[in-house]
């Protein structure tokens, strides 16, 4: 995974806060979000991809269990 300039990689980063997630979830979409923001995201943008703008089909969230174990592997080196 390419590192951005401070040496996180911007697959860690949330495309809605920009901070490393904790709790990376899987939207309709298909991007990974923290999942507060997401959620929040959803309440308050009437249900559209932070990404594309366009409506979400669903407002599901799937865990996303391999970034998070990915992120917590990178926390702790």
């Amino acid at each position: 995974m390419p590192p951005v300039s401070d040496g996180i990689p911007d697959e860690f980063l949330c495309p809605i806060t920009h901070e490393v997630m904790k709790d990376p979830v899987i939207a309709a979409d298909g991007f990974s979000y923290e999942r507060e923001a997401i959620e929040s995201w959803i309440k308050t943008k009437n249900r559209s991809s932070p990404m594309t703008n366009l409506p979400l089909q669903t407002t599901a969230l799937t865990p996303n269990r391999t970034l998070k174990m990915a992120i917590c592997r990178w926390t702790s080196s």
